[in-house]
C-alpha cells in the first residue's frame, strides 16, 4: 500500500468517528472507578468528580456556577473567577423539582409493580389449590379408595357415606373458592 493510499485510509477513518462518542458523561464514582454513561451522573456526584461531559473534551468540564457562587468568587490563579462545586443545596429549585418528581414516578412505579407481582403471585396460588381441589373431587367421584389417618395416625379408609360427605364438601369449596 502507498503512503498517499495509508494516509487517506487514516483521515477517512478518523473522520467516520461517530458524534456519540463525544456525548458520553464521564466522571469517578464514589469507589474510585471511572463511569462512562450517555445519562448526567446521579446529583451524589460531586461536580469535581465529574471528568467530561457531552460537548467537552476530557478534562473541560466545568460545573455550572450559581448566582451566589459568582457573586462569591474569588479571583482564581489566572485572574478569572474561580470555579466552585455547586451543592445539591445550592442548585435550582427546577433541577431539585425534577429529581423529587423522578423520585416520586420511580416510587409509585416499584409500588404498582410490586402490587401487581403480589397480584399474580396470589392468582396463581389460587390456581393451583383449585385445581387439586378438582382433582380431589374427581378421584371421589372416580372411586378411587381414599383413606385419612386416624386418631393414633394408622390410615382409615372412608366408606361410601364418608366419601359422599367429603365430596360434598369438596365440592363447597369448589364453588367457594375457585368462582370466577
Amino acid at each position: 500500500m502507498k503512503r498517499s493510499s495509508a494516509l487517506y485510509l487514516l483521515i477517512t477513518a478518523s473522520l467516520a468517528i461517530p458524534g456519540t462518542a463525544f456525548s458520553q458523561w464521564q466522571w469517578k464514582d464514589a469507589n474510585g472507578r471511572t463511569v462512562y454513561s450517555d445519562v448526567p451522573p446521579p446529583p451524589s456526584i460531586p461536580d469535581r468528580a465529574i471528568l467530561a461531559a457531552p460537548g467537552r473534551m476530557a478534562g473541560a468540564y466545568r460545573p455550572l456556577e450559581t448566582e451566589n457562587a459568582k457573586a462569591d468568587a474569588k479571583p482564581g490563579p489566572a485572574g478569572g473567577p474561580r470555579m466552585q462545586a455547586v451543592s445539591a443545596k445550592t442548585r435550582p429549585d427546577k433541577a431539585a423539582d425534577a429529581d423529587e418528581a423522578f423520585r416520586e414516578r420511580r416510587d409509585a412505579r416499584i409500588k404498582a409493580d410490586l402490587e401487581a407481582a403480589t397480584k399474580e403471585r396470589d392468582q396463581l396460588a389460587r390456581d393451583e389449590r383449585c385445581q387439586q381441589l378438582r382433582n380431589y373431587a374427581t378421584g371421589l367421584s372416580a372411586g378411587v379408595r381414599v383413606s385419612r389417618s386416624g386418631a393414633d395416625g394408622a390410615p382409615v379408609r372412608l366408606n361410601e357415606d364418608e366419601r359422599s360427605a367429603e365430596l360434598a364438601r369438596t365440592n363447597d369449596s369448589i364453588n367457594q373458592q375457585c368462582s370466577s
